[in-house]
């Protein structure tokens, strides 16, 4: 949806959604000491390389917002007041 002063993404998995405290191996767990620790708690675990997801989200939307399962998300944007 897009208004005069952002633009809003609404987005559900039917899954059984997560937490972020229960996601060490994505990349928005890593403490700022260790920006790669999830890569090398993936590879232990055989899983591809990924999980940027929620990460790259954060450094483009002004706000995430979840619902208290975890499946479903708010993504807004704020534009500039002549957008």
């Amino acid at each position: 949806m897009r208004t005069r002063r952002s633009i809003v993404f609404y987005i559900f998995d039917p899954g059984a959604g997560f937490r972020l405290d229960a996601i060490p191996h994505a990349a928005v767990s890593n403490t700022a000491d260790a920006p790669a620790q999830h890569i090398h708690l993936r590879e232990s675990h055989s899983m591809r390389r990924g999980a940027y997801g929620i990460l790259l989200c954060q450094g483009i939307v002004d706000e995430l917002i979840y619902n208290e399962k975890g499946n479903q998300v708010l993504l807004i944007k704020y534009l500039d007041a002549g957008t």
